[in-house]
């Protein structure tokens, strides 16, 4: 069975994983990680792979599992097929470029959308709590 979504390298996965946690830019991650942004872009561009001291440091701000990007980072090692590209809607990308501190949209703007999307969303923000714990 092929996978709907395009194989990609760590590069393509990391850099998705990114987008889907709402950093604007890799050096915004770098920093929140505590990283180094060229070390980032050193794996954005597959020129190397992260530790494992690396991806227990990432994987909880990416909002991923350790062994999940292990798993992307190391498919060779282990065994398994190369990562697929983590599902994320384009309104994500979209929202986190708008919402993110180096938007063009004025804070008061951007304060305002946010709190509209937080209303908008919480009632099913306690759907999917409940769907997870079930």
């Amino acid at each position: 069975m092929t996978p709907s979504r395009p194989l990609i390298g760590f590069g393509g996965y990391l850099k998705e994983a990114i987008q889907a946690a709402g950093f604007p830019t890799p050096t915004h991650f770098a920093r929140t990680v505590g990283t180094d942004p060229s070390v980032v872009l050193r794996w954005l561009s597959e020129e190397q792979r992260p530790t494992i001291r690396s991806i227990e440091r990432i994987a909880p701000v990416l909002g991923r599992s350790i062994p999940e990007i292990v798993m992307a980072a190391y498919p060779d090692r282990l065994g398994g097929p190369p990562p697929v590209a983590p599902a994320a809607h384009p309104l994500v990308r979209e929202l986190a470029r708008i919402l993110g501190a180096d938007s063009p949209i004025p804070a008061a703007d951007r304060a305002a959308l946010e709190t509209v999307l937080d209303r908008l969303f919480e009632p099913y923000r306690k759907v999917s709590r409940r769907r997870r714990s079930a």
